[in-house]
């Protein structure tokens, strides 16, 4: 083979020349047919189908390349994710099997799903806590609200009936004075779990499928509960379910060391007899519970109109109260309380009255307790302590020097006054001498009050102020007790008296109360003296002074004036009292 060729595909040769290159197309003997190879290579190129084949290449070139620039892309996406992944996870404190690839598609799916697994399972946590009670785990109002709104359109329905049961704990506010309000959290929490039993009892449990939460008891704030009673076909079985209820309640509840007794009282209002709607169920079955409050407590009441017509006269005379207290719509009548050997007068109790526009005279025994509980008592009180001052200042000014004026405070102005401050401001204000001002509690407030208010009496003593304590024998104060308490001054509450001359019982307590106070130094009065012969039986006994209708009746301060200033001048310049006239 000669030098200048080389073999190429297809029988095809390469001359190779200094100038260029030939491509040997065909030989004979004595010739040969040879092409420049650059031509021909751009001519071969040229040519249609070559040139579309060269194009298809690029264009699958280009599409591998695009291909792979989107694999990497993405690989770098699942990746970042994965990373984001992992830091959540991390953040909820999730673990995640370890995967083969911890970058890749696999990985990332687990630490959705787990993520995802996260999320739905918050969302459930987050729907229930929504409409549960913290401490207690129970429902709340809002939830125990729908719940009874779907069970009485079921009831309504199927033509049945249901009742409702308002639990109020009674005494619960001095657990938590007493103990604390971590102490009174766990008694919630006991009470909550003995009510769930009542309801297991009578199989009366409802469990929402969604959250796991009984539907039919239900803490509504503070220390009231509430349980519903759905399909009733038995009314007796109500009334047997309250008594279960009052029955647990009223068992101890052991914390630590420590026993508390505490009861309920309860109300109960029936869908459809009572009430048409949840909120309308709630609040006649709220009235029936305060109905069950002041018939004596740890009983329970069933709902009566009769028990509406008595709330609705309840916020009328709260809301004229509120327009009496702002307009000063008040006077004083004074009832004078007398010694019981020379009718001469010890003091006089200050005592408010009102006189409606409309309704008339309206007893304090009905409007005082609402202003208590609705703590109108406050503004009311600080009216009726400055005018009772302000008038007995003139009073000693005329010459009833030894005369005191005597005021009753209640356990809601103690507690929330500093009384000490209170009353001397009230003195000063008004010029009245400490030692002419008497302060009347009642036997139950004084059992009640704090140490702090006990201190508080004592340093209003020491400055000369009277303290009193008013209707004893109904408070149940031990002896123990009344030997420490800061009083000058018992009150024998008139049931006593009433009773004395009927009742040997009651004369023989009459005749200890009179004998104790004697023997603790201390001055005592009959209240409701409205007799000669209780007047002559409780002089016989040793009691100091008499306060009555017998004595008289309470007067206005014009009365006062005329029959003690205008008529006993000369008495009151020696004495700085006057006798008081009583007919007998």
């Amino acid at each position: 083979m000669a030098s200048w060729y080389n073999p190429i595909l297809n029988g095809h040769y390469i001359i190779k020349q200094p100038t260029a290159d030939f491509l040997l197309i065909k030989t004979t003997d004595t010739h040969f047919i040879a092409a420049d190879s650059s031509k021909l290579i751009l001519m071969t190129i040229a040519s249609p189908i070559n040139f579309l084949l060269l194009c298809i290449l690029i264009f699958g070139c280009g599409l591998y390349l695009r291909r792979e620039r989107r694999k990497r892309h993405y690989k770098n996406q699942i990746a970042d994710l994965n990373v984001q992944a992992n830091s959540l996870l991390t953040a909820f404190n999730l673990e995640v099997k370890p995967a083969e690839n911890p970058l890749g598609v696999s990985s990332l799916s687990q630490s959705i799903n787990s993520l995802n697994t996260h999320v739905v399972n918050y969302v459930k946590q987050t729907q229930t806590s929504i409409c549960q009670d913290k401490l207690t785990l129970l429902i709340d109002r809002h939830a125990y609200i729908e719940h009874i709104d779907r069970q009485i359109h079921h009831a309504d329905q199927e033509n049945l009936k249901c009742a409702l049961l308002f639990i109020d704990l009674d005494g619960f506010k001095q657990v938590n004075d007493s103990f604390g309000h971590s102490f009174g959290d766990e008694i919630l929490v006991q009470v909550a779990s003995r009510l769930a039993n009542v309801l297991r009892h009578h199989k009366l449990s409802n469990i929402n499928s969604a959250n796991q939460l009984e539907q039919n008891l239900s803490r509504l704030g503070g220390d009231e509960f509430s349980i519903f009673i759905e399909l009733l076909d038995d009314s007796d079985r109500v009334v047997e379910i309250a008594k279960h209820v009052l029955s647990e309640l009223e068992k101890d509840f052991v914390l630590g060391n420590k026993i508390v007794k505490i009861s309920a009282s309860i109300g109960i209002a029936a869908y459809p007899d009572s009430a048409s709607t949840p909120q309308a169920l709630l609040q006649l079955a709220d009235v029936a519970m305060y109905r069950a409050k002041s018939d004596g407590k740890g009983i329970f009441k069933v709902y009566s109109p009769e028990m509406g017509n008595k709330m609705r006269r309840y916020h009328y005379l709260l809301e004229e109260l509120r327009i009496a207290i702002s307009c000063k719509d008040f006077y004083l009548s004074f009832q004078p309380i007398v010694h019981v050997e020379d009718c001469m007068i010890d003091y006089f109790e200050a005592l408010i009255r009102w006189d409606h526009p409309v309704e008339g005279m309206i007893p304090p025994s009905e409007f005082i307790p609402i202003a208590e509980e609705s703590n109108l008592i406050l503004e009311l009180g600080d009216w009726i302590m400055l005018e009772s001052c302000r008038q007995m200042a003139a009073w000693h000014n005329a010459g009833m020097r030894k005369v005191k004026i005597s005021v009753n405070v209640s356990g809601i102005q103690l507690k929330h006054r500093d009384i000490y401050d209170w009353i001397m401001k009230k003195l000063k204000k008004t010029g009245l001498p400490a030692t002419s001002l008497m302060l009347e509690i009642t036997e139950s407030t004084f059992i009640k009050a704090s140490p702090k208010i006990i201190k508080e009496l004592s340093r209003l003593r020491e400055e000369g102020i009277t303290i009193a304590i008013d209707d004893f024998g109904t408070g149940f104060s031990s002896l123990s007790t009344l030997a420490d308490l800061p009083i000058d001054v018992i009150k024998i509450d008139r049931s006593f008296i009433s009773q004395a001359n009927k009742s040997q019982k009651y004369n023989d307590i009459l005749n200890t109360i009179s004998e104790l106070g004697q023997k603790l130094g201390l001055k005592i009065v009959a209240e409701g003296v409205e007799e000669i012969a209780q007047f002559e039986l409780v002089k016989k006994m040793g009691v100091s002074s008499v306060q009555g209708y017998l004595v008289s009746r309470p007067e206005s301060s014009a009365n006062v004036g005329n029959k003690v200033l205008r008529n006993n001048t000369s008495n009151l310049s020696t004495s700085g009292t006057s006798a008081w006239d009583i007919v007998r």
